[in-house]
């Protein structure tokens, strides 16, 4: 089997947990078809970039469909033979919701606003767009303990955009986040 000779996932840190924007991030670099649902070939190309991550080896076929075998068993919690986001979710080490140090919206402080902002833009291109803002959606889904799947996150993203986007560039600025946030900054 010919695998990818680059690893997707030797940019990110996994003896660490992973921030919610980083998780978005390798769960669309892995479900290469943008199905919402990891399917066999992108799991395989997730566990071998995993493994070959974390303790530097290369898989074996034996090895591999061993792996996926127990990833299926442990993961695959609805058993439909394929990976969803939030079955995702429990194969990584993911930091805490980040949403959840926040009690209310209507109390948020411009120090707890600008926390929230530079944490979903880590690029620091002064925008929350594309998987940033996934994130962010899927932090506030689940901070209420929401299952979450990937086509949920898309459903509210188009809404969060067509309500908030007040200039439909297809990004939320820090004032349009604000007014997300229901807060005026």
């Amino acid at each position: 089997m010919a695998y990818r000779k680059v690893n997707f996932l030797g940019k990110y840190a996994l003896t660490n947990k992973v921030n919610s924007v980083d998780f978005i991030k390798i769960w669309s670099h892995y479900d290469s078809d943008g199905s919402g649902y990891l399917e066999r070939r992108e799991l395989d190309n997730f566990l071998v970039d995993f493994i070959s991550s974390r303790h530097g080896k290369e898989l074996t076929e034996e090895e591999l469909d061993g792996l996926r075998n127990k990833v299926m068993m442990t993961a695959d919690v609805n058993r439909d033979g394929k990976i969803e986001l939030g079955e995702f979710a429990n194969l990584l080490s993911i930091e805490e919701n980040f949403m959840k140090k926040f009690s209310s919206r209507k109390s948020l402080s411009r120090r707890d606003f600008n926390e929230i902002f530079m944490h979903y833009d880590p690029d620091g291109n002064g925008f929350i767009e594309g998987t940033e803002l996934l994130a962010l959606i899927r932090d506030i889904m689940t901070k209420v303990d929401q299952r979450v799947t990937l086509k949920d996150l898309m459903d509210y993203q188009e809404v969060v955009l067509s309500v908030f986007d007040k200039n439909t560039d297809g990004r939320l600025s820090r004032k349009e986040l604000g007014l997300l946030l229901s807060i005026q900054k």
